[in-house]
């Protein structure tokens, strides 16, 4: 089983994403295909983003091949939308499945810079599992939902 995650290093929720993909991948003897989506650089003040990115997926990477799971890490830098790199990388690369961490946005937030995981639900040929940026646990007292 081929599994995608789309990663961002600041974001808690592609943190969950890559927990959960983590255990997919253990659980169904998978591989991991983890996935940075950047703009061209169009200038050199770019470069420390790019770095960054590449540096992140590098440190994945080698945490992932310490679980025993099978990791490659690409940064897509095309003329495409964050939600089309992803897409196309998994139609291209035969995806069997996409993790991708939720957060909640506003409608303007979301109209302004887009929603990743929105495109990729919609769009995707293949599953697609979500997971929120907090995870919430039922109150063994009221019955009710906290974020831990």
């Amino acid at each position: 089983m081929k599994i995608l995650v789309p990663y961002n290093s600041q974001s808690k929720s592609s943190a969950n994403a890559l927990e959960l993909a983590k255990q997919h991948a253990i659980a169904f003897q998978g591989s991991l295909h983890v996935v940075t989506s950047a703009q061209r650089t169009k200038t050199e003040k770019d470069i420390p983003l790019v770095e960054e990115a590449e540096k992140a997926l590098w440190e994945v990477e080698q945490q992932m091949n310490q679980a025993g799971i099978t990791c490659h890490t690409h940064l897509l830098i095309r003329q495409l939308s964050r939600g089309e790199d992803v897409v196309s990388f998994a139609e291209e690369n035969e995806i069997d499945e996409i993790i991708v961490g939720v957060e909640r946005k506003s409608r303007v937030g979301k109209f302004v810079m887009g929603s990743l995981a929105q495109y990729v639900i919609l769009q995707a040929s293949c599953p697609v599992v979500t997971i929120k940026s907090e995870a919430t646990m039922p109150d063994i007292f009221l019955g009710s939902r906290t974020f831990m």
